[in-house]
């Protein structure tokens, strides 16, 4: 039962990227389909269905004494469903109740494996070989400029001339960006980026011989797919963490034990990342100097804006329970009329849309939650490693990634990648360096 419960928990990891689901109810206000508004049960349920079913089976361990973060997740989740009372459809709003429910299980169980089944480094391999097999599907996609018809998989139907595809405007011409099998490239970014990190913690912290086709291979095609997604905000966090993390060295380079193993390994990889970069940017400059040239007027940014302002006065109406948990766009559907359906969508913004449908107490349970994660993790680490630091880093990407997108927060893999990484973060007993 232990090595079944293991090979299942690696697939689960393994399968985060695949949209593979099946729609049971469509709940939208004008009966028409829309993501927002629609019951799904994704492959990934069944297999947290079936560490549910495992975790059950077990003889439960004493449970650690609660902390001021497990009292505030508590109180959030408690929040959380009196605001199916308020809701407009309960049906629907239950149903993201019930999604809510299931990633507490996922953070707690995430959070106590990891003591007593599963080897950190095999997670980290998982989720490298996962971001390398997406990492190929999106460089195909790239060359391409379509779908591979991957559809089992969970890939979108990609045509630069749909509406709603996602593509870099240079000219008159459109360059799709990749998507691999997630709903958005943005999703995609957020995936290759965990999938980086978990590279540099395999091939940084080991002192162990680490072969250069690795980096070449693993590291080149990784770094290449997660630039092909022309994610600004997550690929702009990747380049700040980078210099942080330099910057925080370079400071206090008396209190970290770096070795001369640790030093070459940092140097290369910096040198391929430039490299990659720079023959990236040669090599599709007119795509990647449409994005990076961003105004008031380009819509990614003035439909942020819209969600932004609609969202904060939901949340001043509803100051109590808000809208109901998952009825942020449902409320859309019935309040305006757009012309185009792709723009019924959430609020741009995690915390702006938990305070839109559970109210300000539902936002201030959820962040005193991750503030407490977070104070627990640095009382207790003291960040005396460089490791510690790293991930700390990590961390606060994934939250600020939350401030300017909201699928962390309402998308299947976005939901998995938060709660995996807020249980981590709630896991500080381990040295992973020391565990791969």
């Amino acid at each position: 039962m232990r090595k079944i419960e293991k090979i299942v928990f690696y697939l689960f990891i393994f399968c985060i990227p695949f949209q593979t689901r099946v729609i049971l109810w469509k709940l939208s206000p004008k009966g028409d389909f829309n993501e927002w508004t629609s019951v799904f049960i994704y492959g990934t349920d069944l297999l947290i269905l079936l560490l549910f079913l495992f975790w059950s089976l077990k003889k439960f361990p004493s449970l650690v004494k609660p902390d001021f973060a497990d009292f505030s997740l508590i109180f959030f989740v408690a929040i959380s469903g009196f605001s199916v009372l308020a809701a407009g459809n309960k049906s629907l709003s239950l149903y993201n109740f019930l999604k809510i429910l299931e990633f507490l299980f996922l953070f707690y169980y995430f959070r106590f494996a990891l003591k007593s089944l599963l080897k950190p480094a095999h997670v980290l391999i998982l989720v490298i070989a996962s971001g390398l097999f997406q990492s190929v599907l999106a460089i195909a996609q790239s060359f391409f400029q379509h779908s591979l018809g991957l559809k089992m998989l969970g890939e979108s139907i990609l045509k630069t001339n749909f509406n709603g595809v996602a593509v870099v405007l240079f000219g008159d011409e459109k360059f799709l960006r990749a998507y691999g099998t997630l709903p958005h490239p943005n999703i995609l970014a957020a995936w290759l980026f965990v999938a980086i990190f978990a590279f540099y913690f395999w091939y940084l912290y080991e002192k162990k011989d680490r072969p250069l086709w690795t980096v070449f291979l693993i590291y080149v095609s990784t770094l290449l797919a997660f630039l092909l997604t022309f994610s600004r905000v997550i690929i702009g966090l990747w380049v700040v963490g980078l210099a942080i993390k330099l910057a925080f060295v370079s400071l206090k380079r008396k209190s970290y034990p770096i070795s001369s193993i640790f030093k070459k390994r940092v140097f290369f990889l910096a040198a391929v990342s430039c490299l990659v970069v720079l023959v990236f940017s040669f090599l599709l400059w007119p795509q990647v100097s449409s994005r990076i040239s961003l105004s008031e007027k380009d819509l990614a940014v003035s439909e942020r804006i819209f969600y932004n302002k609609l969202a904060g006065a939901e949340a001043v109406s509803k100051p109590i329970l808000g809208l109901g948990t998952g009825q942020f766009v449902r409320h859309m559907l019935a309040s305006f009329n757009f012309d185009k359906n792709y723009l019924y969508q959430p609020v741009h913004n995690i915390y702006l849309l938990i305070a839109a449908e559970t109210g300000f107490f539902g936002l201030a349970a959820f962040l005193a939650f991750v503030f407490f994660l977070i104070r627990h993790y640095t009382k207790k680490t003291k960040l005396k490693m460089l490791y510690q630091l790293s991930f700390l880093i990590f961390f606060s990407s994934i939250l600020v990634i939350g401030l300017f997108d909201h699928f962390l927060w309402t998308i299947q893999q976005g939901q998995i990648m938060l709660w995996l990484a807020l249980g981590l973060m709630a896991e500080t007993g381990k040295d992973w360096h020391k565990t791969s």
